[in-house]
């Protein structure tokens, strides 16, 4: 198994990324990725629309996105580990996922994506926003990914070494119910409703109103107007 850790917090002890490699070290994977999103330093999206319109590598920050594009198609676990700022996900993660549109079921989503198992870990010092798992999840299962799981919880804490006992044995409880599901559900290629349904909708509208060449031209090279599907 490969497992790849987004790290979505500018902080080095933050509570998220800790608990994301304790998780992570439970699989005893055979490789394990990582994207620091402070570290990479990503810009914003600039809007110019270059992966959508003519693919990723024309992207205006391809020197990054590229190897970042590449790292989630070969992870077959993906851990995202965030902290809630002002009620939503970090600037840094939304940034990040601002540079992936190309790959939304939509346009031209990735045969890979549709096989992995995303978790969410999301913390606070208070109360975790459910907005935040939720505007994560959906964009996750835009890319295709169908199970995924989310370990929302108010830690109570400044950083990861300053959690109350309770709180640990919170996280604890609530990962190892996650990393039971994750293994159970590993080799199995069961796809969201939600997926196939969206997939249908712009498969009919790729078909007969396709406003794009490009996206139009990868759904026919793919036999998607056909029998055939990511997932398959």
């Amino acid at each position: 198994m490969t497992i790849l850790i987004i790290h979505g917090s500018p902080r080095k002890n933050g509570c998220s990324s800790n608990i994301a490699l304790n998780i992570a070290s439970e699989f005893k994977a055979d490789k394990l990725l990582e994207i620091n999103l402070q570290k990479e330093n990503l810009p914003y999206c600039a809007g110019c629309l270059n992966c959508v319109n003519k693919g990723i590598e024309y992207c205006s920050h391809s020197d990054i996105t590229l190897s970042m594009r590449d790292k989630m198609l070969e992870a077959d676990l993906i851990i995202i580990a965030v902290p809630v700022y002002i009620l939503h996900m970090s600037g840094q993660l939304k940034t990040f996922i601002d540079h992936f549109p190309s790959i939304f079921l939509m346009h031209r989503p990735e045969k890979l994506m549709f096989n992995k198992q995303l978790i969410i870990v999301a913390t606070a010092a208070g109360p975790v926003c459910r907005q935040t798992l939720k505007e994560i999840k959906e964009c996750f299962t835009y890319f295709g990914v169908s199970k995924i799981y989310e370990l929302g919880i108010g830690v109570h804490a400044k950083d990861f070494k300053s959690m109350p006992e309770k709180k640990i044995q919170e996280v604890a409880k609530k990962s190892k119910a996650i990393i039971k599901k994750v293994k159970k559900e590993k080799n199995k290629h069961k796809v969201a409703f939600k997926i196939r349904s969206n997939f249908l909708l712009y498969r009919m509208i790729q078909k007969k109103f396709s406003p794009s060449k490009i996206d139009h031209q990868y759904w026919l090279d793919n036999n998607w107007f056909d029998n055939g599907r990511p997932w398959k």
